[in-house]
């Protein structure tokens, strides 16, 4: 039998309570820190105890992951190469500019 608990709460020691102390921060008194810690600890167990059956949990987290790197991958790519693009005309424009060669091709009429 597959028991979710022991790595929910291995996931949110390793990795969720570290975001939840750096969101808090250092002025967080002692008492906010960990009823902050409990919340998000037993947020993370009724979640996962209420979400889907073992067996279903593994391909469902499976598919999601697969969904974004699908989805989410070619997007973000297209976005950096129109970022990599337009840096590239803007500092092809900019360099002209500096070098006066924008007034040249106006008084050229170009």
């Amino acid at each position: 039998k597959f028991e979710a608990r022991p790595y929910v709460e291995s996931v949110v020691r390793e990795h969720v309570l570290p975001l939840v102390d750096l969101v808090l921060g250092q002025d967080a008194s002692p008492l906010t820190k960990s009823m902050t810690r409990l919340v998000v600890q037993s947020k993370a167990r009724g979640l996962v105890d209420a979400a889907l059956p073992p067996a279903k949990r593994a391909v469902y987290a499976y598919a999601v992951a697969k969904i974004f790197v699908l989805e989410l991958g070619p997007l973000l790519t297209g976005l950096l190469l129109a970022g990599r693009v337009g840096g590239a005309y803007a500092g092809e424009v900019a360099t002209m500019h500096a070098t006066r060669q924008n007034a040249l091709l106006a008084t050229l009429g170009v």
